[in-house]
């Protein structure tokens, strides 16, 4: 896959311009990712070299790459993870020059992209929820979606924190903020407190309940999107993120995915959905661990734990790991865990409301992504 950025200059001091850092290549070995950059030589007579700078968070960045070319293979990059790219140059007296303008990257597994299906009506995922702990640094809620068909879907997007409180969840993230991602890894739209800007959301009937929530409206081509929850100056605490489709008639949203840290009680990771249409829908619904300790996922859920239940709370299925129920309907699903240890459902439902739990083995905590596909039938 070739991801083309727009390329925009920027004057650095001391040294000749140079442009901002593209993405030519994405590759995916068993997980982790590799992105690789190039940019413009700079014209400067006593060039020394160049500096790429990227991390999870721009200056101070975590990471640096020295270099004599103009171009450079980033590996081992998490998946879920938005990464901030930069490029200096520098001469051989040591001088450096400002940071280039940044661009950004949300890393994703290779397998997010949905199974192919048979027709356009047959994906019928409608309004996608993911419930979970909203902690800081990559332990963010990052929740992925992905929206096919051949005109623009409009959707929207809320982060509700506050308004928890009155159903019962103790230790709610009083300041939600909602961001919205490309596949390019540029923000689209991002908002702190929804009256700000959304005030449509009350004609729809979405509007949240309390002013500290956030809701983006957007109207989003075909494409791969992610949504970021984070709590405002660093908050933590318990959040949903919802998306809701407001053009069922045209297009679909595919699949969704939601990552994030599962801890236990109240703080384990709850993913809901709603299947529209007349006819029953097949899905998977998956819940990743292990296998994201070789993207670089050091306290990854080792040993996750999938149940599923419908509108009247009733539990339908349950798995712990994978090839003990169903493995051959997995396997022919194309897209089976690739750890043991994970978890998976394949299931054909009736329209209607479903709500996934993620919990760990034995009370255990860590680092998990939840998925839910429409399948072809």
């Amino acid at each position: 896959m070739v991801i083309l950025i727009i390329m925009a200059l920027r004057r650095f001091s001391r040294l000749s311009l140079c442009l901002l850092p593209v993405i030519v290549s994405i590759a995916t070995v068993q997980g982790a990712q590799s992105a690789k950059f190039s940019w413009n030589p700079s014209s400067e007579r006593d060039l020394g070299g160049y500096r790429l700078y990227y991390g999870t968070v721009a200056e101070p960045y975590s990471e640096v790459l020295d270099l004599k070319t103009t171009s450079a293979t980033v590996s081992n990059l998490v998946e879920g993870s938005t990464y901030v790219f930069a490029v200096t140059t520098y001469n051989t007296a040591g001088v450096e020059s400002t940071l280039s303008d940044t661009i950004f990257y949300t890393a994703s597994d290779a397998q997010a992209s949905p199974p192919p299906v048979s027709d356009g009506t047959s994906v019928t995922l409608a309004n996608v929820s993911s419930r979970m702990f909203v902690q800081t640094g990559d332990d963010v809620m990052i929740g992925g979606f992905i929206i096919q068909g051949d005109t623009p879907k409009k959707v929207v997007l809320r982060a509700t924190g506050p308004s928890l409180a009155a159903a019962g969840v103790s230790g709610v993230l009083d300041d939600p903020v909602l961001e919205v991602w490309n596949s390019s890894g540029a923000i689209l739209a991002t908002n702190d407190d929804w009256s700000t800007g959304t005030e449509d959301l009350t004609t729809l009937g979405l509007a949240p309940s309390n002013a500290r929530e956030s809701a983006i409206i957007a109207i989003l081509p075909a494409g791969s999107y992610s949504a970021v929850v984070h709590g405002k100056s660093s908050n933590t605490g318990v959040a949903l993120f919802e998306l809701y489709d407001l053009d069922q008639a045209n297009g679909s949203v595919a699949n969704i995915s939601t990552r994030g840290r599962v801890e236990t009680g109240d703080k384990v990771m709850i993913g809901g959905f709603m299947l529209g249409g007349t006819q029953p829908t097949k899905v998977i619904v998956r819940a990743i661990g292990p296998s994201l300790v070789s993207s670089g996922v050091s306290d990854a859920l080792l040993d996750p734990t999938l149940e599923l239940y419908d509108s009247n709370g009733s539990l339908i299925f349950t798995n712990d790991n994978w090839r003990t129920d169903q493995e051959a309907q997995i396997v022919d699903s194309t897209i089976p865990p690739t750890d043991d240890r994970e978890a998976a459902i394949v299931a054909t439902l009736a329209p209607g409301a479903y709500s996934s739990i993620v919990r760990g083995k034995n009370d255990s905590s860590g680092v998990a992504l939840f998925e839910v596909y429409a399948l072809s039938h």
